[in-house]
Parts: C-alpha cells; structure tokens; sequence
C-alpha cells in the first residue's frame, strides 16, 4: 500500500503548537475526503524531513491521532487511516464546515482580506462572542512512567473537568518529546512531589508555574499491614521499582515498620525476578494500575493499594482551573 502524498504547512509565527498545527490540518483532510480510509500516513520519519521537524514530533501527532480513534498503528505497516465511527464523524462535521469556509473565504478575498488576519480576528469574535460551553482548559501532567501515573490522571480529570495530556519525564529527558512543541501559553502545568525540581527545571525556559500535587495511601490499608505478622513478607509492586519504592515509604511514614518488605516494577524489570519475589511474599500490593494484571497472577496474596489525592493537592486543582 502507497503512503498518502501529503501537503502539510507549518506556521512558526502562530501562537498554535507545532503539533497542534500539524495534527489538525490531518484531521481536516480526513475529514474533508482528501484522505481516505485505508490510506497509509508517511513514515514519520519521512513527514518530519519534509517538514524539518524533528520525527518525535510526528510520532506525537501519529499517537494522538491514534488515540482519538482516527488512525491505526501497525509494526512493520505504518500509520492508516481507520474505518471508524470515530472518522465517520469527523466527516459529518467537516463537510459542512468546507462548504461554509470556502463561501467566507470567497467572500473575504473580494474584500481584500488577508486571511491570516481574517482568522486570527474570526478567533478574538469567538472568544469574546461564543455563549456556548467553553471548552474544558488543557493540563499537562508530567510524571515518570514508573509511579502510578493512571490514578493521578484519572483523579486530576475528575475534580477539574479539563483535557489532560501526561508527558513522561523517561521522554523528555530522552528527547523523544519536545516540550516546545506541546506546551502551549494557556496550559496548567501540574507533578506530583517526587518530580517537582526535576519539572520546574524543564519548565523554567517557558512562561507556566508547575502546580505541585501529592498523595497518600487511604488509612484503611493502613491498619491492615499494621495487623500483619511481624514475620510476613510483603511486597509493593507497581508499573516500575521506584513507584513500589514510594509505595513502601508511605507505610514507613505511617510509623509501620515491616521487617521484610520488597519493591518491585511488573514492567521493565526482570520477569522471572518479579514473579519469584512475587511468589516468595506472603502479601502482596499492587498500585491500581498493575493490580488487575497482579491479581490474576496470584489472587489469594494481592490486595489493591488504594490512594487518594491530598485534599490540599484537591483544593489546588479546584483553586488553579478556577482562575483560567
């Protein structure tokens, strides 16, 4: 199958992300019929040498396009467009909105507008015009991949209502991801505790203060490890060692003390360590986002290490999306 020839433009000089940009223009030619369903993408590598970016910017663009149910990704295939619901609807909504461009288009440049101006003010009448809902603000969540990063999205989501895009910190440091080419002036940044140097630092270049948020293990868990005997072998496992790490720490904060307590990571680890350290415990907890997987494996030993949002970090989430 042939990749789509695409003619894609970036604007450095429009306050829109570079991603943002690139993504969009995509998503209208999908839904405008220029791209079919079944047509292949360009490598990313090929698109962000015809647009002199850099690839990791196209494989972001590539997975939100992903995510949102617009394209496929396939090893060794590439990147094709979906027959989806989700491109059904795109098309719905972009088919009309080119008959009514191309009309206004017509109609400005007979006036002698220039269009860049055109729509630059077609956004300010909007902003100042538009009754309708407003659309949720965007907060970019920056954490590593080996702590609990599900829990704090889902949590961050529910209290606020805002669209929330995770940056991971394995990915920044790495260059896979540009942080430049996704932050955005109105974007609330958030971390948690463990990681709040480490965000300030990457973010101190850019105009966003990083909101700090933290989390405790409900008491509940508490006093269950605390009735354990003091002879038991406990492990915290979570999606990496150092999320099972803070896992532990909490209980030692608590002022309970196990005298043979493990950290493991289910992922990125050796698989036949964590599964002999796993089966040598007598009791085991698992972050909610490795629990289902854990729980499988051994489910007379596996209880959930259940969390929650501090309720100061709670009343910051209100406080900061009720300032935008």
């Amino acid at each position: 199958m042939n990749h789509k020839e695409l003619l894609l433009k970036i604007d450095p000089n429009m306050t829109f992300s570079v991603n943002t940009q690139i993504k969009e223009q995509l998503k209208w030619m999908i839904g405008t019929g220029e791209i079919e369903s079944g047509d292949m993408l360009p490598a990313a590598s090929q698109l962000a040498n015809e647009l002199g970016l850099n690839r990791n910017t196209i494989n972001w663009v590539y997975n939100q396009l992903r995510d949102e149910g617009i394209v496929s990704m396939h090893k060794g295939r590439g990147t094709i467009v979906c027959n989806s619901p989700e491109v059904e609807q795109l098309k719905r909504e972009r088919v009309p909105m080119l008959r009514l461009l191309t009309d206004t288009i017509h109609h400005a440049q007979s006036e002698g507008i220039e269009l860049h101006d055109f729509f630059i003010a077609g956004l300010a009448y909007v902003l100042q015009h538009n009754t309708g809902t407003t659309k949720a603000q965007r907060i970019v969540f920056v954490e590593c991949k080996e702590h609990d990063h599900p829990f704090y999205v889902k949590e961050i989501e529910r209290i606020t209502g805002c669209e929330i895009l995770p940056l991971f910190l394995e990915d920044l440091s790495s260059g896979e991801v540009n942080l430049a080419d996704v932050l955005v002036p109105s974007d609330i940044v958030v971390t948690t505790l463990n990681h709040a140097d480490q965000v300030k630092m990457l973010v101190s270049q850019y105009d966003h203060k990083v909101h700090v948020i933290g989390a405790t293990v409900e008491p509940s868990a508490l006093i269950h490890m605390a009735r354990l005997n003091a002879e038991a072998s406990v492990a915290f496992i979570c999606l990496g060692k150092s999320g099972g790490e803070w896992m532990a720490s909490r209980v030692e904060e608590a002022g309970i003390h196990l005298k043979q307590a493990n950290t493991v990571g289910l992922y990125g680890a050796d698989k036949e360590l964590v599964a002999s350290i796993l089966e040598q415990s007598d009791q085991i907890y698992a972050s909610s986002a490795v629990f289902p997987a854990v729980k499988q494996m051994l489910p007379d030993k596996v209880e959930l290490y259940p969390m929650h949002l501090e309720k100061s970090s709670e009343n910051l989430l209100k406080e900061i999306t009720r300032e935008q």
